[in-house]
């Protein structure tokens, strides 16, 4: 079963770029990878236009913050602090990107959302 619906990641480029250096076929590649000949043919012809196995950047506006993503990382740990969960996602989205902490309190204080109160 190939993998689907994710990107290829830099070392399986690398073993893509290796194994069709040495001469096998795309078929052969997709059985050594474990991913869809289209994933190879992308690599492959990235690496052949830009010289980089690195997919290039996604268009469009950057993902936000969303609910769902405070409600689990308070449900994983009920002790956790806003510039906690700020930094946490900082590593999610790209490095312009900046959450206050301030919204987060924002959105934990809402009257629908009955956070864990616990004693410090």
């Amino acid at each position: 079963m190939y993998l689907k619906g994710k990107e290829i990641t830099h070392e399986e480029g690398k073993i893509v770029l290796k194994v069709t250096n040495e001469g096998k076929t795309f078929r052969e590649v997709v059985e050594i990878v474990g991913r869809t000949h289209s994933s190879i043919q992308r690599v492959r012809s990235n690496y052949n236009s830009s010289k980089s196995i690195i997919p290039n950047p996604r268009n469009g506006r950057p993902s936000t913050l969303t609910n769902r993503e405070i409600f689990k990382s308070v449900r994983l740990n009920p002790r956790i602090t806003a510039s906690q969960i700020v930094n946490q996602s900082g590593e999610r989205f790209p490095p312009k990107k900046i959450f206050h902490e301030e919204t987060i309190r924002i959105f934990l204080k809402k009257p629908d959302y009955h956070w864990p109160h616990v004693a410090r």
